[in-house]
């Protein structure tokens, strides 16, 4: 074998570490198999799910996405970040980097579907504006003209 065809000898006391993309973590977000990314780490916490304090719904919530904001925002204890470490799979792909902008971009996307819904909501009324300033206008006169 040639020194091109040689591969790389792994180390034995660092094991190969998994890279995981957003589409994996994606898949990973059921009761029965769920899973975080927090601070570009990601972790199978579904054998946690049960014990989780906060209750398992809390933790589903955070799938999908990066979840290091919804995780540092509670405080968790020193023990909890400890606790990882036992869940531990493998690195986001990209790193904390990839994570930010995983977030950003969601954070962008909720935004824009909220503007819209508020803009749709509106266009629902507005039709009925006219009719509805001209009943205020009738009901304030009919008031006023009572008296």
């Amino acid at each position: 074998m040639s020194l091109d065809e040689a591969q790389p000898v792994q180390s034995k006391t660092e094991p190969a570490t998994k890279k995981h993309t957003l589409e994996d973590c994606k898949a990973h977000n059921r009761e029965e198999d769920c899973w975080l990314v927090i601070g570009g780490k990601v972790y199978d916490v579904t054998q946690f799910l049960d014990e989780h304090p906060g209750g398992f719904d809390i933790v589903l919530a955070a799938t999908g996405k990066d979840a290091t904001e919804d995780f540092e925002e509670i405080g968790h204890s020193n023990a909890a970040r400890e606790m990882l470490d036992k869940y531990y799979i493998g690195e986001f792909e990209g790193g904390k980097e990839a994570a930010n902008q995983v977030n950003a971009t969601a954070n962008a996307s909720a935004k824009e579907a909220k503007a819209t819904k508020t803009n749709s909501s509106f266009q629902g009324i507005l039709p009925f504006l006219p009719v509805i300033l001209v009943l205020v206008a009738i009901l304030a006169g009919y008031q006023f003209l009572g008296k």
